[in-house]
This record gives C-alpha cells, sequence and structure tokens, in this order.
C-alpha cells in the first residue's frame, strides 16, 4: 500500500483544478422553457463552464456576439426568431464561424435533421438530452482544438 503525503495530495488536487480550468467553456443555453434554459446552464456552470442562459432568438444572436461562447445550444421552436433564422444569423457573422452550434430540440425527424444542418448547425440533438451526452460533446471539442486555442484557453485559465 502506498503512502500519501499531505504534500503529494495537494499536488494533485492543483493538478486536477488546473486541467478542469484548462477545459472550461463558454457556453451559451437558448430555450423558450426559462427553467430549461437556466437549469441547463447551472448544470454547466457546476461543471465548472461559463455559462449564460437566454429565452429567444433574438437574444440568442445578440448575447452570441457579446458574449462569444465556444458553444451555442439552441432549440429550434423560439419567440421572435426561431433557431433556424438565429443560427444563420449567427454562421454569417465572422465571430459566429468556429461556434459549437447544438441543436437542442422536440424535433427529430429526418427533415429536421436535413433543416438544422443547412442552417449551420454541428449537431442535433432531441429533447430530453442527456447531460453526460452533452458533457461527452464538450470533452471532445476540448480534445480537437487547434493548438493555438488550446493555448489561449490555457492561458486564460490562468
Amino acid at each position: 500500500m502506498q503512502e500519501t503525503t499531505a504534500e503529494g495530495s495537494s499536488d494533485r488536487i492543483g493538478n486536477t483544478l488546473k486541467t478542469e480550468a484548462a477545459h472550461k467553456s463558454r457556453i451559451l443555453v437558448v430555450d423558450d422553457n426559462e427553467d430549461s434554459a437556466t437549469s441547463l446552464a447551472a448544470m454547466f456552470e457546476i461543471l465548472g463552464h461559463e455559462a449564460r442562459a437566454v429565452f429567444d432568438g433574438i437574444a440568442a444572436v445578440e448575447t452570441a456576439e457579446s458574449f462569444r461562447p465556444d458553444v451555442v445550444l439552441l432549440d429550434i421552436g423560439l419567440p421572435k426568431m426561431n433557431g433556424l433564422a438565429a443560427a444563420r444569423k449567427i454562421r454569417g457573422q465572422s465571430w459566429g464561424q468556429a461556434m459549437l452550434l447544438i441543436a437542442v430540440t422536440g424535433w427529430g425527424g429526418e427533415k429536421d435533421r436535413r433543416q438544422s444542418a443547412e442552417a449551420g448547425f454541428d449537431l442535433h440533438f432531441v429533447k430530453p438530452v442527456d447531460p453526460a451526452a452533452l458533457e461527452n460533446v464538450l470533452a471532445q471539442r476540448q480534445r480537437t482544438l487547434p493548438i493555438s486555442e488550446s493555448m489561449r484557453r490555457n492561458h486564460d485559465a490562468r
């Protein structure tokens, strides 16, 4: 049995915190169900990410521009501007090109999936979404970031 010292234990904890900070994402959650959006954003905050929630398509585009999230979880059936139009507007901006856009919707037919892809979504999830599946997508995205982006994140996390 290996003995653990307090010093060794604090080193491991420090390394774990540095790893978690390096994998922090900025996440925008957009859903007209305010309880659902705020709950999902709170879950991401608990997991160490920076998250915001908004409740309509116009606010989605405005917040994406000012917050510059890494990931946008966007419902399709939204008031003021639907999620397809919001995705097109986000993708039409230079700042929206690299964002991971994920449709999170109750609509899961082949036509719905095709329309979300045509609007610029990277992924299409049908509600209810398994939170572990979302966290897995975030973890995969972090592993595939370009080196310069990873270095910037590691620097910003300090």
